[in-house]
Parts: C-alpha cells; sequence; structure tokens
C-alpha cells in the first residue's frame, strides 16, 4: 500500500497553489484596494498559513502512527504460530503468513497464485472442497483435520478452519499443526493399553469412560470389586453410581463434573461402595481426562478402582490408638516437652501451657530447648553443658533417660524444677523432657532451713545465715549480670528506749520492727539480724529506684506503726543506708558501702535514706514521730 505525500519544496505547492487558483478565479485579475484592506487581508493569509502548517503536522503525525501500526500488524500476521492463507473464488492462493508457507514446505513468492488444494493429501480434497462450499453457502466457520502433501514427505496433519470473507476476497483458512498431539495421542493409548493389562494383572478394576456418549468399559477386576458380574452392570456411569455410599456420592459427582466442564484434568476420590446386605468398602478412584473437544471438553476419561479397606481401618486404628496417647499426653501434671535429634522443641502438653501462661514461655515450638533452658533458669554453663552431653547420649543411644542431679530454679527465683530427659527410641531419634514443679517441697525445705537459722526473739535470719544466702545472691547477680540492692536498716536512738521502758520493751520494739518490714517486703526479698538493733534487707532483682521506693515504705511503715506494750505506745525511728550491685565481688563490699550511706543519713539528721550511689538522703517525713504515752 502507498501513501500519499505532500510535496517537499516549496516552489513545488507554490505551484500546484497558483494553478488552482488561475482555475478557480477563471483568469479574472484581483480588484484594487486599499492600504488598510491590504493589511487585513495579509493578517488573515499569515493566520491561515499557520492553520494549514498546524494541519500538516497533525497529518504527518497519523501518517506515522498509520504506518508504524500497519509495521505491526504485518509482523504479528507473519510471525503468528498459526499459518492464515487466503484464497480467491478460484482456490488461488492471494496472500499468507510465514508460518502457513513453512507448513506448506515453499517459500511465499512461490506459493502466491497457486491453487490452494494442490497442496493437500489426494484423499482431504473433496472434504476440502465441501468445507470451502458449506462456509461460503451457510455463512459459518468449517472445522476439520485434514492432511498436507509436501513432495518427498510424509502427509503432515493439520487443523483447518475455514471462513468465508466475500466474493472479493473469498475465504480465509488457518493452518494448524496437530502432528505433535496426534504422536501424545498415539502414545497414550499405548501407555493406556500397557497400563489395562498391568492393573488387570494385579486385580485393580480400570475403566474408560466415552462422556458424550456415556459408554462405559470396565474391567474384571473392577466387577469383583463390586462383587457381581458384568451382565448385572448397565455401560453407564449412573448404574455405577448406585452403588456408591449417599454420604460420599456428591463429592464424587462434583469432582466427575470438573473433569468434565475442563476445571481439573485428574480424579482422585476415596468413596465408601454399598452391597446389598448392607456391607461396605472403601475404594479409592483416579482417573484423568485423556480427550479433549475443541473447546476444552472432557470426552474421554480413564481411570482405575482400588480396594483400600484395609488401609482406611488401618488408619482409623492409627488415628484411635493416636487419639489414646494424646490423651494420655494430655493428661500428664507435668510439664512436657517433645525435642527432636536436634533439640528443637516440637511440642508442649497442656500442662506446660497452663503452667507458662502469662510468663511469657508458652509459644516455644520450633526454638531450641538448651536456649530455653539458659532463658528461664538460673543455670551455669557447666549445667548446659551436661543438658547437651545427655541429650547428644540419648540421641546416640547411649543411654535411654538422662536427669539433673538437682532442681534447678526459675531465673525470678519463685519457681523450681526438675529436669528429666527420656529417649522415644523412634527413628526420629526424639526425646521427651519432663518438668517436674517441686516448689512446694523446695519451699518447705527452705523453710525448715529458714527456722533453724532465725534470730529467736525477731524473727529475722541469723547474721551467719544472712551472710551465707547474701553471698550466693551475689554470686547469681554477677554471673547472669541481675541488679540487686541492700539496704542497712539501723534503729534511731535505741538504747533511749531500753533506758526508758526497760529491755523487755525494747525487745518488743525489735519483735515489732521486723514484723512492720515483713509486711512491707516481697516474697523474694530477705531480712537479717545482724548486730543488736541493725538489721540488712537483701532485695534480688532490684534497680536503684525500687530499692528507693521500698525504703520509703518502711519508713512509713514504722511511723505508722508504733509498738503497744504493758499498755504504752512506743514511737521509734529508723535510718537506712542503701546500695547497689556494680560488679563488688564480696557482700562485705556490699555491707561496707551501706555502712557508710547509713551513717550519712545519720548525720543528716536520721529517720531517713541514704545512698551510697550518691551523696543524697530522703529529706525526713514533716510529721515528727509520737511521743511514748501511758
Amino acid at each position: 500500500m502507498a501513501y500519499r505525500k505532500n510535496p517537499p519544496e516549496l516552489d513545488a505547492m507554490r505551484q500546484l497553489a497558483t494553478a488552482r487558483l488561475s482555475g478557480r478565479s477563471g483568469g479574472q485579475t484581483t480588484a484594487q484596494l486599499d492600504l488598510r484592506q491590504v493589511q487585513r487581508l495579509l493578517e488573515e493569509l499569515e493566520i491561515h498559513q499557520i492553520e494549514l502548517e498546524l494541519q500538516n503536522e497533525h497529518l504527518n503525525t497519523a501518517r506515522a502512527q498509520l504506518e508504524q501500526a500497519l509495521n505491526q500488524s504485518n509482523e504479528l500476521y507473519d510471525f503468528a504460530p498459526v499459518g492464515s492463507v487466503l484464497i480467491d473464488t478460484d482456490s488461488k492462493i492471494t496472500r499468507l503468513n510465514l508460518a502457513a508457507a513453512q507448513l506448506l514446505g515453499a517459500e511465499r513468492a512461490r506459493l502466491m497464485g497457486s491453487r490452494f488444494g494442490l497442496y493437500m493429501d489426494e484423499a482431504k480434497r473433496a472434504q476440502l472442497q465441501t468445507m470451502l462450499a458449506h462456509a461460503r453457502d451457510e455463512h459459518d466457520r468449517q472445522t476439520a483435520e485434514l492432511a498436507l502433501k509436501v513432495d518427498g514427505l510424509e502427509p503432515l496433519p493439520v487443523q483447518v478452519k475455514v471462513v468465508w470473507i466475500g466474493p472479493e476476497l473469498g475465504w480465509q483458512i488457518a493452518l494448524v499443526d496437530v502432528s505433535e498431539r496426534r504422536h501424545m495421542e498415539a502414545q497414550l493409548r499405548a501407555s493406556e493399553e500397557r497400563l489395562t493389562m498391568a492393573l488387570s494383572a494385579v486385580g485393580d478394576g480400570v475403566w474408560d469412560w466415552q462422556v458424550g456418549t456415556d459408554e462405559l468399559m470396565i474391567s474384571d477386576g473392577f466387577t469383583r470389586l463390586l462383587e457381581s458380574s458384568r451382565v448385572g452392570l448397565n455401560s453407564c456411569v449412573n448404574d455405577l453410581l448406585s452403588h456408591v455410599h449417599p454420604d460420599d456420592k456428591p463429592q464424587l459427582v462434583q469432582k466427575l463434573q470438573d473433569c468434565i466442564v475442563g476445571k481439573s484434568v485428574n480424579l482422585y476420590n476415596e468413596q465408601r461402595l454399598l452391597f446389598e446386605d448392607g456391607r461396605s468398602k472403601w475404594v479409592l478412584a483416579r482417573g484423568a481426562v485423556v480427550l479433549f473437544s475443541a473447546d476444552a471438553q472432557a470426552l474421554r476419561i480413564v481411570g482405575t478402582l482400588v480396594d483400600i479397606s484395609k488401609k482406611k481401618q488401618a488408619e482409623a486404628d492409627l488415628a484411635a490408638a493416636a487419639q489414646f496417647q494424646r490423651a494420655v499426653f494430655d493428661s500428664i501434671s507435668a510439664q512436657v516437652v517433645v525435642l527432636d535429634q536436634h533439640g528443637v522443641v516440637l511440642q508442649t502438653n497442656p500442662a506446660w501451657c497452663s503452667y507458662m501462661s502469662g510468663r511469657g514461655f508458652e509459644q516455644v515450638a520450633g526454638k531450641n530447648y538448651l536456649t530455653f533452658l539458659q532463658d528461664i533458669f538460673a543455670v551455669d554453663l557447666a549445667m548446659v553443658t551436661a543438658v547437651a552431653a545427655g541429650m547428644a547420649a540419648l540421641t546416640a543411644g547411649e543411654v535411654s533417660c538422662f536427669s539433673l542431679p538437682m532442681p534447678v530454679q526459675s531465673r525470678c527465683g519463685r519457681w523450681w524444677f526438675t529436669v528429666r530427659l527420656t529417649s522415644v527410641h523412634d527413628a526420629a531419634h526424639r526425646m521427651v523432657v519432663t518438668h517436674e514443679d517441686v516448689t512446694a517441697v523446695k519451699r518447705a525445705e527452705l523453710a525448715s532451713l529458714a527456722l533453724a537459722n532465725v534470730d529467736d526473739l525477731t524473727g529475722a535470719l541469723s547474721r551467719q545465715h544472712f551472710m551465707r544466702l547474701a553471698e550466693q545472691e551475689l554470686a547469681r547477680s554477677l554471673r547472669y549480670n541481675l541488679p540487686l540492692v541492700v539496704l542497712m536498716l539501723d534503729l534511731d536512738h535505741f538504747k533511749d528506749v531500753n533506758d526508758s521502758y526497760g529491755h523487755p520493751a525494747g525487745d518488743a520494739v525489735l519483735k515489732g520492727f521486723v514484723k512492720t518490714v515483713k509486711e512491707v517486703l516481697r516474697d523474694s526479698d530477705v531480712i537479717g539480724r545482724i548486730g543488736g538493733e541493725e538489721f540488712v534487707v537483701l532485695l534480688p532483682n532490684t534497680m536503684q529506684e525500687g530499692g528507693c521506693v521500698l525504703a520509703g515504705r518502711v519508713l512509713g511503715a514504722v511511723h505508722a506503726r508504733p509498738v503497744s506494750f504493758d499498755g504504752r505506745c512506743i514511737a521509734y525511728t529508723v535510718s537506712i543506708g542503701a546500695s547497689c550491685f556494680t560488679g563488688q565481688e564480696s557482700f562485705g563490699e556490699l555491707l561496707a558501702e551501706c555502712d557508710a550511706a547509713l551513717y550519712r543519713a545519720k548525720n543528716a539528721g536520721r529517720d531517713r535514706l541514704g545512698q551510697s550511689w550518691d551523696s543524697a538522703t530522703l529529706p525526713r517525713r514533716d510529721h515528727s514521730p509520737p511521743e511514748a504515752t501511758n
């Protein structure tokens, strides 16, 4: 197709315009114009000239776009995977693309003008003529599979689609090479035959369903599964569906329908077959669509039917056993964790989840047990190494169980557990870890030990026992980098109390003081008597701010609770010195810092807190302690 182009030069444009003007005016000259009319005429001519330039630019742009679109269309036409041939009413080729030329086995220039029927297999030429006539007379697309004949080569099977365009253009023919599909279908048929023979030999049922005609062919193994004879079965799918359990039939019908409409190419379904005596049998139906129509609908489905009753029974038995094992697992009161051979947590029981709820350790699945052990328990590297060695011995089969020699304590110091690991002896080398809560027993032991190491008068820990516990707590803080605050408390002017009210009254004040302090302290805090009226409080896992707050509560409680003795109310005050753990290697260093802070508090006027980490002291309360009354 050629395009008309604008004249390339202004001279050529001027000549065309002059000739057209002469033709319009008939040779007449323009009348005389005055200057104003000439100026106005020149303005109009300039505006018209600009309009012509703009129109010319738009025309050139449109022409370039049309040429680009035409080139793209020609490229798509030539390089399309489907052969396209245009033939006139004499069956001569007037146009074709490269794909069609390749199918016809010649160059496009040589094919132009030749009769299309000459390239068709002789046995199919009459069918082609019929298709052309029907497409022209009925104005409907005609489709069939024919064969192209190229010299020296075997006939090439192609799918031919014919459309009548009109008497001027003729027919549009589309050619699609189906030789590969034919080859695959032949291979599939051969595979089906081999599969049928193999399945028949092992006793599985084989079925072949022609969807359009509802013709069903079944093997001898199929009839044996149904415990019937071929005579008693109609060759249709509905007859076989009548043997399917009503609860299983909707699912099977839906999957068959999905195969028919092209949603799925494979069938896999388990269903029960019912027999006249009330028995049922589990079978597995598998199949595949092996033939499709032009609109992707299933024409043929081939499959098998396998008796899986024993498999289903085994699955039911395994499910019952697993349910029983799960019930036992869930009923165990101990916290149980199942590990793989690498120590990764696979499963926990409800007792674990219930006990750990709110403590931040409910979700441990997928984590390494050794890491969890270090996070929740106050264990040292030697203990972790011992547990790792025990796990390795269990995995290697050297031992069947492993236990830590003593209970481990949680980092908060409130719970104690025994740890026991047992091998499952399975292929996965799994292990079961059992945590038994022995907190009650441990607290009873500690209580018994405390009774043997307390001050008889006040109930506070004795100096020796308190110092031993303090050294242990300092070592724990040093090992795990935990905060620790120590308070030293000294009753102000206690000698005056003894001199004024007598020693029995002084003893009552000491008892009342310890009782008051214990009511302020937490469960994890410890108070010990290290002198006559001197006491020390140990605050584990406590920061400086928390220690100051607790010391303030002690001061307030002492003010609010004077001691009653022999009908008299004895008021007293206390001075406190506070120190915190900053890496000291002995508790004596901490105690010395407390003593210095206590000295500052006394020098500042008593009845207040002194801190070792700075020189500040809490100011004395606004109200003075009440005077002793009879």
